[in-house]
């Protein structure tokens, strides 16, 4: 390997040629786009990209990929995972190359990236095009070289999140070609009501004295019937099939229906009587296991190299009791919600179940979730640091993470997970640090405060809940402490105050923003729960109520819900409006109650108040009632008589 660096650009003018391999694939293709652009904007001069084989101009070489000469010296090295690369500075016939080389077009990927972060300097430290960090240099060279890296796990997929920042930060793309990764509610897929209901009844689920089966392909409804021996036939033969259709394929999901209905006939609740409750939930692991069990075991004697992934997840959360140690090709994800950490002793059962699990699995995944939808802050980096690096002491070859995140208030962790899923002995202080620096600048301290603040805020003690929130703004609201509220408020316009430079201050404003919306959703609701029909000024407090909530409206629909690097399944269409529709109705509800006794002002505000009629409308809209009452009586405001 050469010691002498490979000089890209020399004083403003291009001093190399990218050479592709032909098939690059999309992930690299991409990462290959990216070079070009940043050295653009980095040094003003542009690097020519040729397919290989094809004519090149005198100078450098930056090979991409497994092209001929790659091929030729030997540079792949045979072990690699698909998700991992080789970087490599090498002379050869007189001519400098440097080598970024991977199985797969992922590996590439992650190849490039890694140059344009660790050599070049470039940070993504949000989606948004305004959080892209270019240093600027006239000449762009890269030193001597030879790193071969794969990342801790053998897997690390996001889900709902921007799939560029993704790419560029160097998380897997959730190809089925990755080790160990298949998963997905899917049993509905192999036992669709069409085909078999009418006369096989006995396939599904007997609930309540009837056989009952999903109604909707979506993931959702009863299970199969687990342990009838023509389910499991069909299965294995469904899941053989697949296998000879996708030889590129590791693994086939056979995760339960996302439900807790679970078969009760006599043998599928032999299997389950007795099953201890785990967190206010009943168990189903041994009837589900036990299918897992009589499937893996048949399909381990045709395709010994292939696996199958399954859901520790809801009802089948506790290992079962009666299988010891899992055939090889079963995965395991085990569901965590580490977000509620703040509780030791949550923590604590976490870790317990975690040991338990790599001793009965051979191959095991943990299924986190950093999302679920919350508009306030719930923002815990100190729990990332201590979490991440235990994981693969008990044997956790892979991680997926449903993270549809809030970027206003989860953007530092989030970031810091990037990091220690590709290396899990980075020092996470030292990766906050850069963040900080590379982004805020001037006004890092005071951004790092705000962020800070909110942490504290999140870990209070209180007793952890497993989905805490889900698609419940009132329990997000009920948890966040007004005094760290408004502290938080406090230092974000601080640190919007203090900028100088235009790019620190379109950074800060991007999330003061997403902040404003969970502060005004906050704020208001505890404007509105102080108020009395006898308070002397409130018809303008009122009048004030409304301006808030209209500017809350204003912020949803202009900024969260129009900006596409918030996720679809919680900060746009249904599950988000309808939270929105029951923070207006609520506040009306309670509004409505302060103006019992005052008709004439309540009249007077719905025929001069737009935004009222909106609130007062909000009240009727679908599931919106039922909302109400109970977050009144979360609250401490049940409806009189109730």
């Amino acid at each position: 390997m050469s010691k002498k660096p490979v000089r890209i650009v020399e004083n403003g003018k291009s001093n190399a040629v990218i050479v592709v391999a032909k098939d690059l694939g999309h992930q690299a293709t991409k990462a290959v786009d990216d070079l070009v652009r940043v050295v653009a904007l980095m040094s003003g001069s542009a690097i020519p990209v040729v397919e290989d084989g094809a004519v090149q101009k005198p100078g450098a070489q930056i090979h991409i990929g497994q092209t001929a000469f790659v091929r030729e010296a030997d540079l792949l090295p045979a072990s690699l995972p698909v998700n991992g690369y080789r970087i490599a500075v090498l002379e050869s016939g007189g001519i400098s190359r440097l080598v970024i080389t991977g199985r797969a077009s992922l590996g590439i990927s992650h190849g490039v990236y890694s140059l344009l972060t660790q050599e070049l300097g470039v940070m993504w430290g949000m989606p948004a095009a305004m959080f892209e960090d270019i240093p600027k240099r006239q000449t762009v060279e890269i030193g001597h070289i030879d790193r071969t890296e794969f990342p801790s796990f053998g897997f690390r997929v996001f889900s709902g999140n921007d799939p560029d920042w993704i790419r560029r930060n160097r998380i897997d793309d959730g190809g089925r070609n990755l080790p160990y990764y298949g998963h997905g509610h899917n049993l509905f897929t192999i036992f669709p009501p069409e085909k078999y209901a009418k006369d096989h009844p006995e396939y599904y689920a007997l609930l309540d004295g009837k056989r009952q089966w999903p109604e909707r392909q979506n993931g959702e409804g009863p299970q199969p019937c687990l342990t009838n021996p023509d389910v499991i036939r069909i299965t294995i033969e469904t899941v053989r099939a697949f296998y000879d259709a996708n030889p590129e394929i590791s693994t086939f999901s056979l995760c339960p229906n996302d439900s807790a209905k679970f078969c009760e006939c006599p043998s599928c609740l032999a299997l389950d009587e007795g099953m201890e409750r785990y967190r206010g939930r009943r168990m189903n692991s041994d009837s589900y296991f036990y299918f897992i069990e009589a499937v893996a075991k048949e399909l381990m004697k045709t395709h010994p190299d292939r696996y199958v992934g399954t859901y520790a997840y809801w009802t089948t959360e506790l290992p079962p009791r009666r299988i010891k140690k899992l055939p090889p090709n079963v995965v395991v994800y085990l569901t965590q919600d580490s977000s509620q950490y703040f509780d030791p002793a949550y923590e604590a059962r976490d870790r317990e179940l975690l040991e338990s699990w790599s001793n009965v699995a051979h191959h095991l995944a943990v299924y986190d979730y950093y999302g679920l939808g919350w508009f306030t802050p719930r923002v815990y980096p100190t729990i990332v640091k201590r979490i991440l690096p235990f994981l693969p002491k008990v044997n956790v070859k892979g991680f997926y993470n449903e993270t549809y995140p809030y970027w206003a208030h989860v953007a530092p962790h989030l970031f810091l997970v990037t990091r220690l899923l590709w290396d899990v002995h980075e020092d996470p202080d030292a990766v906050l640090t850069r963040w900080y620096e590379r982004i805020f600048r001037e006004c890092a301290s005071q951004v790092r405060s705000y962020f800070e603040t909110l942490e504290a805020g999140w870990m209070k003690a209180r007793e952890g809940k497993w989905f805490q929130g889900l698609d419940w703004l009132a329990e997000q609201l009920h948890q966040w402490d007004p005094a760290i509220r408004d502290e938080a408020w406090r230092k974000i316009n601080e640190a919007y105050e203090a900028a100088k430079n235009e790019t620190t201050r379109q950074r800060i404003a991007y999330i003061r923003q997403g902040n404003r919306l969970a502060y005004l959703l906050s704020k208001t609701l505890e404007e509105t729960l102080s108020l009395g029909p006898k308070d002397k000024q409130l018809e303008p407090r009122l009048r004030a109520i409304f301006g808030r909530v209209a500017e809350a409206n204003t912020l949803f629909h202009n900024f969260i819900e129009a900006d596409p690097t918030y996720g679809h399944a919680y900060y746009r269409g249904a599950r988000a409006t309808i939270q929105m529709q029951w923070w207006m109705g609520f506040l009306a509800s309670l509004i409505g109650e302060v103006l019992s006794e005052n008709q004439r002002l309540k009249k007077k505000l719905t025929d001069e108040e737009p935004t009222y009629r909106e609130m007062i409308a909000a009240e009727a809209y679908p599931d919106v009632p039922r909302r109400i009452r109970e977050a009144r009586v979360m609250f401490g405001r049940p409806f009189p008589g109730s």
